[in-house]
């Protein structure tokens, strides 16, 4: 009889409000974010801090009337986005956007999705109020998450919401969520035709979290550079919510050429990247390898991690560690396949590399390399409780995809 496999212990959320208290009491005086002051200091937020700004933000936007309303998060990643985001699905409905857009179809999303309020960093806000002639809601309020005085405050809307909680408002403590109603609108990349805009629930969220929580352990010691853009459900769901829900912190990468800076300041344990990232990391440590070991050690590239003697292979090990800030332990890989010998070679290097595979319909993840299983020739197994099939596979086995599961979009809009 085949053995069960018992995976990590999971705690249920019935939606990203009820996370959001449940994990602050498993984690209380713990870290939640690691931020950068002007002048280059790292400070840390606790989750309790957190939490409080989520609360502020929540109260002052249920005091301007929003709702259950729509509000559009747009910026580069940030602690003020997290705490953007997870206020706005809690109190409305949340319209994350890509800021690598060109205006016209900022507008043209802020539109369809009929958003009342933008809360964004200080250029897209500017770009946003310079073209409002072309919005259909002429009462679209413009929120400026930086500490610029031209259009409303979020710092201000944070101490406005602390005084109502202080003067007794309980109304964002209070709020009851449906789980199984739209509370994010998501526009996908389009790339396999136009961009939909995609209607997710919190069921649809959590249980993706706890499906992924159940199979790769993140916890107080998990430490995570956000290096891919929020508003995308892989780093929106994996290397966001899923690290708050299972008490780890986030640190927010300065731009694409400062990844290496970075890791070294933040020394993250766990980072969500596309291959590129990875080949190039691998370049430069076969490029080191064979800068600094014998010939006869490196001439087959190939198999340089296999070639190392056994006896150097842990000072290896140390320094490629090393180079990664010191505490490198997980790279979970998406939106493309990675070349299997790679793979393997960072294992052999004392590394794990994950791949999956998912798609924003689904939450993102449907299946995935995890902690109880690991193939690196393949992107993986499904993640509990969803299921998939391949329909009408051709005789290489190639065929269209289908999903079943609670981590499944309600609709497109």
């Amino acid at each position: 009889m085949k053995k069960k496999i018992e995976y990590f212990k999971t705690y249920e959320i019935n939606d990203l409000k009820d996370m959001l208290y449940k994990t602050t009491e498993r984690n209380k005086g713990k870290e939640a974010f690691k931020t950068k002051e002007k002048d280059g200091t790292i400070i840390s937020k606790k989750y309790e801090e957190f939490r409080s700004d989520v609360e502020n933000l929540g109260t002052k936007l249920i005091e301007m009337g929003l709702e259950g309303r729509k509000i559009a998060v747009i910026g580069r990643n940030s602690y003020t986005w997290a705490v953007s985001y997870l206020a706005a699905t809690i109190v409305g409905i949340v319209v994350p956007l890509d800021k690598e857009l060109f205006i016209e179809k900022i507008i043209e999303f802020l539109n369809i999705a009929e958003v009342d309020l933008v809360i964004g960093d200080t250029k897209f806000i500017k770009k946003i109020s310079e073209n409002k002639g072309d919005l259909i809601n002429k009462d679209t309020k413009l929120v400026d998450m930086q500490d610029t005085l031209e259009y409303i405050n979020l710092g201000y809307l944070l101490d406005d919401g602390e005084k109502l909680i202080k003067s007794g408002d309980t109304r964002f403590k209070n709020i009851k969520i449906d789980p199984d109603e739209m509370r994010i609108l998501l526009f996908t990349s389009g790339t396999t035709g136009n961009s939909k805009a995609v209607m997710l629930s919190h069921k649809n969220i959590c249980s993706n979290i706890i499906s992924i929580a159940s199979v790769v352990k993140v916890d107080n010691k998990t430490s995570v550079l956000s290096i891919l853009p929020l508003h995308h459900t892989y780093e929106c769901t994996i290397g966001y919510l899923l690290v708050i829900y299972g008490g780890g912190n986030i640190a927010y990468c300065d731009g694409l050429k400062y990844i290496a800076k970075n890791i070294g300041e933040y020394k993250p344990s766990f980072i969500l990247c596309v291959p590129l990232l990875l080949e190039n990391m691998y370049k430069k440590i076969v490029k080191t390898l064979k800068e600094s070991l014998p010939k006869k050690y490196t001439k087959d590239e190939a198999h340089i991690i296999d070639n190392i003697p056994f006896f150097m292979k842990p000072i290896v090990k140390r320094k490629v560690k090393k180079s990664l800030g010191g505490k490198m332990e997980t790279f979970i890989v998406g939106a493309a396949a990675l070349k299997a010998n790679i793979v393997e070679n960072y294992f052999k290097l004392g590394i794990r590399v994950l791949q999956g595979y998912g798609l924003t319909e689904c939450s993102p993840l449907v299946v995935g390399n995890n902690d109880f299983y690991y193939k690196a020739a393949s992107c993986g197994m499904p993640i509990p409780n969803v299921d998939f099939k391949i329909d009408n596979p051709n005789n290489e086995g190639i065929g269209e995809i289908i999903v079943k599961g609670p981590n499944v979009m309600l609709r497109i809009l």
